[in-house]
């Protein structure tokens, strides 16, 4: 494996079932695969865990670039699909799930058609989750203060269950509708891609400042 300085990746976990007769084959074709990427632009290294023996057949490819442009560009190069159609006939089809800032999971939803590696980039995912943050964590502390619940509670318990609830409604209620509402600004179209990067950035910052001065009136 080779070292690295720290730095911001995105990557791809690539699962592959391969039966014990084809171990041998399957490592040398993932030497291939790897020998390949090597040569393309941010490529950042490739680990590789074989299955347990014993346990289960599964192979786990992890690939890293230094940006989801550079994954994609890899994934859509001509080679890297030879050596696909090549495994696919050898050893079926594989899943992956694509790895990024760690909260890819919240904007997973994406647009028809979208391919691993084309998730918001960082810096509207961390301004899409503060959009839903804020004021679900607003909301919760009036309320809780308003009606006094675990007013004689201890810091640390009551700091758990304020995170638990923030967390679950974030996670199954605010950002599924954050997504949706910023969707036109979160993957733009190619063809409006600056205007609305702009126009959405505005609307998000305008966004911010009327929230703050309306929880600001009833705090």
């Amino acid at each position: 494996m080779t070292d690295v300085t720290p730095q911001e990746t995105t990557s791809l976990v690539i699962e592959y079932e391969v039966s014990k007769a084809k171990a041998e084959e399957f490592w040398q074709w993932q030497q291939s695969i790897q020998a390949e990427a090597i040569h393309q632009p941010g490529y950042v290294r490739t680990d590789i865990c074989p299955p347990v023996e014993g346990a289960q057949n599964k192979w786990y490819i992890v690939v890293h670039f230094d940006s989801s442009t550079n994954l994609s560009r890899w994934l859509d190069s001509d080679h890297r699909h030879a050596l696909i159609r090549h495994a696919r006939s050898r050893f079926g089809d594989y899943q992956y799930r694509n790895l990024g800032t760690g909260l890819e999971g919240w904007f997973s939803q994406g647009k028809p058609g979208d391919k691993p590696g084309t998730s918001p980039p960082a810096w509207k995912q961390n301004l899409a989750v503060l959009f839903g943050l804020y004021p679900t964590v607003m909301v919760e502390t009036l309320l809780f203060s308003h009606f006094g619940i675990m007013e004689g509670w201890s810091l640390a318990p009551k700091m758990f269950v304020n995170n638990l609830v923030s967390c679950s409604l974030l996670t199954w209620l605010v950002m599924p509708l954050v997504t949706r509402l910023l969707q036109f600004w979160l993957t733009p179209s190619s063809s409006l891609a600056k205007h609305t990067n702009l126009m959405g950035l505005l609307l998000v910052l305008l966004s911010y400042g009327l929230m703050i001065s309306l929880f600001q009136a009833f705090s």
